[in-house]
C-alpha cells in the first residue's frame, strides 16, 4: 500500500512539473484513467434468420434482465475548453455482456458546476463506437452525473454514475444444433444492453 502511494504522489508531481514547465496548450490537456462496474439492467434483441435445420425462417424477438456485473477501464486526454466544461478522449476495455466484451472509442463532454480547481458536482455525457468482426460498429452512449475533487490545480478525481446503452450486432445462436447461424442466413440481428455505469477517474 505504501508503495502505491509513493506512486501515485510520484506521478502527481512529474505531472505537475510538466504543467508548469510547458504552455498554455499543455496546461489545458490533462491524461487520465478510468475504472469501475456496470450492473446490468436489461437487454433487448430482435433476430430474423433461416435455420436450416427446420427449414423456416426465425422471429425471435423480446426483453431479458439477465443481472450480470461487468467491469471496465478506459484511459485518455482531456483538454479544458474552458474553466467549466471539457471534452475527452477515451478507449479502454469493457464488459458489455456475459461473455462479451469491446474496446470502445469513446468523446465526451463534462460540464462543471463549479471552476474545476474547487471540488464540485458535474454533468456528463459519451457518445462512441467500438469495431466488431466482420469491420462493422457497435455504437454506444452514456449521460449521468458525477462529483470531482481537486487534488491541485491540474490534477483531480472524479466519481461518476451514468446510464449506459450499447447497440450491437451479434452472432445469433442455434439452441436447436447447438451452433452459430451462418452469417448468410441472418437478416436481423440487432441487440441493445442498458447497465449502469459507477466509475472512478484521476486525472493530471
Amino acid at each position: 500500500m505504501k508503495k502505491t502511494h509513493a506512486y501515485i504522489i510520484a506521478i502527481l508531481l512529474c505531472c505537475q512539473a510538466l504543467h508548469a514547465g510547458g504552455g498554455s496548450f499543455l496546461q489545458r490537456l490533462h491524461p487520465g484513467v478510468e475504472w469501475g462496474f456496470s450492473p446490468s439492467l436489461a437487454n433487448y434483441h430482435h433476430y430474423n434468420y433461416l435455420d436450416e435445420s427446420i427449414g423456416y425462417r426465425i422471429n425471435d424477438e423480446g426483453w431479458t434482465y439477465p443481472y450480470h456485473l461487468n467491469a471496465f477501464i478506459l484511459a485518455g486526454v482531456t483538454v479544458d475548453l474552458s474553466s467549466r466544461l471539457d471534452l475527452s478522449v477515451l478507449s479502454g476495455y469493457q464488459g458489455v455482456d456475459i461473455n462479451r466484451r469491446t474496446v470502445p472509442l469513446l468523446w465526451r463532454a463534462s460540464y462543471f458546476f463549479c471552476e474545476k480547481d474547487r471540488d464540485g458536482f458535474l454533468l456528463f455525457g459519451d457518445a462512441g463506437v467500438f469495431l466488431r468482426k466482420r469491420q462493422k460498429y457497435g455504437r454506444q452512449l452514456e449521460a449521468g452525473a458525477g462529483y470531482l475533487i481537486s487534488l491541485t490545480p491540474h490534477s483531480s478525481i472524479t466519481f461518476r454514475i451514468g446510464g449506459r446503452v450499447v447497440y450491437d450486432r451479434p452472432d445469433v445462436w442455434d439452441p436447436i444444433e447447438e451452433e452459430y447461424i451462418s452469417t448468410r442466413n441472418i437478416k436481423r440481428n440487432d441487440a441493445w444492453y442498458y447497465a449502469l455505469n459507477l466509475g472512478i477517474g484521476l486525472y493530471f
